[in-house]
């Protein structure tokens, strides 16, 4: 009987120094998580669906650059990201058929049956940032490729420029084909609530700093 009692409070301080041993060891680091696999399409955003490439962003990251100089490379990003390309691609979805149909008339466009020409001039705050962008890389007196815009596809000649020194004041002559698949009217009601019914999804979590955390709520799924 004596031996029972004196092994109890020798199991007892055994169990808790082994407890107590458990509770100072650090438990192991997590397995570091797998790299994102790249998408098929080299998209690194989607928005509804409809891939956007690292290229295309850094493309317009350029001009933003251009204007403003004295923002880092991932406030660019951002500005091209949230002035014109996520509205853009949150657009297509709005009216899928009619943005087809405005996309090949403006292919074809300049083998006959075109809309009549229109002529604009300003700076990028004027032209907006897309429309600029893509004018001021065009030589003289020389139609673009088909154009994606938010709610329109637009061909573009560059008529003339001013010169001036300081992009941001620049002014562009430029002769522009309009194929809208919004109404003008709509624009910018039918932007809102683009953005507001649109699903933002990121496939490379190397960009999603790039997106202000304010868009990511605001294009994420609803709940179920």
């Amino acid at each position: 009987m004596s031996a029972r009692r004196a092994r109890g409070p020798l199991l007892v301080l055994a169990t808790l120094a082994a407890l107590t041993g458990c509770e100072r060891e650090p438990p192991p680091p997590p397995a570091p998580a797998p790299p994102a696999a790249p998408a098929a399409d080299g998209a690194v955003l989607r928005v509804d669906g409809h891939a956007l490439g690292a290229a295309e962003i850094e493309h317009l990251a350029d001009g933003v650059e251009l204007l403003y100089p004295e923002y880092s490379r991932l406030h660019a990003r951002r500005l091209a990201l949230t002035n014109e390309l996520l509205p853009r691609l949150a657009g297509r979805a709005l009216q899928p058929e009619r943005w087809a149909a405005a996309r090949a008339a403006c292919q074809a466009a300049l083998a006959g049956g075109a809309p009549a020409p229109q002529r604009q001039q300003g700076n990028f705050a004027t032209l907006g940032l897309g429309l600029w962008d893509a004018a001021r890389r065009l030589p003289p007196e020389t139609w673009s490729e088909p154009v994606e815009l938010f709610g329109r596809f637009v061909r573009l000649r560059l008529e003339g420029r001013d010169g001036a020194s300081d992009p941001r004041a620049e002014e562009l002559d430029v002769t522009l084909l309009e194929f809208p698949y919004l109404a003008v009217a709509e624009a910018r009601s039918a932007h809102e609530f683009a953005l507001e019914r649109a699903v933002l999804e990121i496939l490379d979590p190397a960009w999603r700093e790039a997106v202000p955390e304010a868009w990511q709520h605001r294009m994420r799924p609803d709940p179920p």
